[in-house]
């Protein structure tokens, strides 16, 4: 009698892999996750490489103008040139291992929640250090290139606990923003969920007759932007003293505690990505169990501080 040709719920047209199905669906949840809670995608501006350990942005400063006498030559004008060097981080890494005995006995799934949480994990992450170069970018006091502006630090005592104080400071910086020639697009405020919410008790912030692009709405207490700065509401806001934190790269290490709102351009902050989101699932015999990992190597870092800015809790 011959062997039954057993049915592979992992193959791809019985054929191959034989967990190939499980690994996309895995690799599906971690990326729908991270998708989902990372809330900068397009906001920073990306480097690609695809070997190396930094990466080198231009910083390039502006052409002046004269008057002509005639006769003179024409000679060309100087333009100064300056370069941001960012490095790349230590690969981050989120895990888990599943023991074939704790899954054979469990009655319900973990294996999608840990997927969901891990894709969140990374994502907050990303979003953190990215936030934390905005901000350290709005305390550097001038540019990369000689003449050109640094970072704006807004300060109140009520900052966070005032509707209008934290409205008015972001209206300073579109104000601030537009006279250092900051384009209007891709700029952005993030801040937490409860200055969010306290911005969406100034009527005339989120009335439709005040705000009649339909991006308001007093009775759903939605509010999208002041100033034409677009608000970002995020739980992965950094607000706590990181200066002694040992668990961060160096260069990220400050004092965020008073942070209350960064605002910035896509130009103020840099990423440099060598692996970007990856997946990795491998059984091990040895300790009877499954391994589940998910990683990037990534960095980051302020590239120009004209167009950031950060309010902050202090006087």
């Amino acid at each position: 009698m011959a062997n039954a040709t057993p049915n592979r719920l992992g193959q791809v047209q019985n054929a191959g892999d034989e967990k190939a199905l499980f690994l996309k669906q895995y690799a599906g949840e971690v990326l729908a996750s991270f998708v989902e809670e990372y809330k900068l995608a397009g906001h920073v501006t990306e480097r690609n490489i695809s070997h190396g350990k930094s990466a080198s942005f231009p910083a390039i400063g502006t052409i002046g103008s004269e008057y002509h006498v005639p006769g003179t030559e024409i000679t060309g004008m100087n333009v100064q040139h300056n370069e941001v060097i960012l490095t790349l981080d230590p690969m981050l890494i989120s895990h888990v291992f599943i023991p074939n005995i704790d899954e054979a006995m469990n009655h319900y799934d973990v294996r999608s929640e840990y997927t969901r949480q891990q894709g969140l994990e990374l994502a907050k992450q990303r979003q953190l250090n990215e936030l934390r170069c905005a901000i350290l970018a709005a305390r550097q006091t001038t540019g990369p290139v000689n003449g050109q502006p640094g970072g704006l630090i807004l300060k109140d005592a009520a900052m966070a606990t005032d509707a209008t104080k934290l409205a008015a400071a972001i209206r300073q910086v579109r104000q601030a923003f537009d006279e250092k020639n900051v384009p209007d697009e891709d700029v952005i405020a993030a801040l937490k969920p409860a200055q969010w919410y306290l911005l969406t008790q100034v009527k005339d912030l989120v009335d439709r007759d005040y705000n009649p692009t339909g991006g308001a709405s007093l009775s759903q207490a939605v509010i999208e932007s002041v100033a034409r700065i677009k608000l970002l509401k995020t739980n992965f806001f950094p607000s706590a003293d990181d200066s002694a934190n040992a668990a961060l790269q160096a260069k990220y290490r400050a004092d965020y505690s008073k942070s209350v709102c960064s605002v910035f351009h896509k130009s103020a902050v840099g990423t440099l990505k060598l692996l970007d989101l990856a997946l990795e699932d491998a059984y091990d015999v040895r300790r009877q169990g499954t391994l589940m990992l998910s990683k990037f190597a990534l960095g980051h870092g302020a590239l120009r501080a004209a167009g950031a800015a950060e309010l902050v809790v202090g006087s």
